[in-house]
């Protein structure tokens, strides 16, 4: 099954650009990974590099395929953590950088991914939500409880605080990690911050997916994240992948 892999990053109205995203294609397996550092805690931006250094190191030395690619992830997360916590004592002074993170592993017509915190992967079908991961986060858990209704979670006052996330603590946190995921030819996954789920409408992120051109479409619906809440909009990062026959 063939991929179409895209991805943009735009810096918003922060001062720095805290989120990172890269894919790494080898031996015909795609590993897909979005971090955003969380600005509440020092170098933000560190952890999240972080994340993505250990994780595509973790991947690129791997005896492929994978004969586990669950465990793969858990345990390459758990390791990216130590890798986050290590780097922060290393700093002049030292600091406790954190990070949410999500990441995915795509080969042929199977995906596996794991996430921390609430970066998001959407897996996007026949033009609507088929999939998304749920956000450690306080306002997800009252959700869940039924305590608060869906739209209200971007105008509940504490929307920003999450529950989990690489990095601070030694022990790492806990990993919601999927089950096994057969795709389809149209499928597209969609992982990404904060700053584009929050800002733009799931139906205009569903829409995505059937776009002509994916780089194109994507840098557009990036832009529209960014508009819609300037000028205070956050960092806004998206990496998609859409497969074809």
């Amino acid at each position: 099954m063939h991929r179409e892999i895209s991805h943009v990053s735009l810096q918003g109205d922060r001062a720095t650009n805290q989120d990172r995203c890269l894919a790494v294609e080898r031996a015909g397996c795609a590993l897909l990974l979005m971090a955003d550092g969380m600005g509440g805690h020092p170098r933000g931006e560190l952890a999240a590099q972080v994340f993505i250094d250990s994780m595509a190191g973790q991947f690129n030395s791997a005896d492929l395929p994978l004969a586990a690619q669950g465990e793969f992830l858990r345990y390459s997360i758990e390791q990216a953590h130590h890798d986050i916590v290590a780097t922060g004592l290393q700093q002049t002074p030292p600091v406790d950088p954190r990070t949410t993170a999500v990441a995915c592993l795509v080969r042929d017509r199977q995906a596996c991914w794991a996430h921390v915190g609430d970066s998001r992967l959407y897996l996007i079908r026949n033009g609507t939500v088929r999939y998304r991961t749920r956000d450690h986060s306080l306002v997800e858990e009252l959700i869940q409880r039924g305590e608060l209704e869906e739209s209200g979670r971007t105008l509940h006052p504490l929307r920003n605080y999450v529950s989990r996330a690489l990095g601070g603590d030694r022990q790492p946190p806990g990993i919601t990690l999927s089950e096994p995921c057969t795709l389809l030819a149209g499928d597209l996954l969609l992982l990404c911050s904060d700053g584009l789920w929050a800002s733009v409408p799931e139906e205009q992120l569903a829409g995505l997916a059937g776009a002509g051109l994916l780089e194109q479409a994507a840098r557009e619906l990036a832009a529209a994240a960014e508009q819609a809440t300037h000028p205070a909009s956050d960092n806004v990062t998206l990496l998609a992948c859409r497969l074809s026959a």
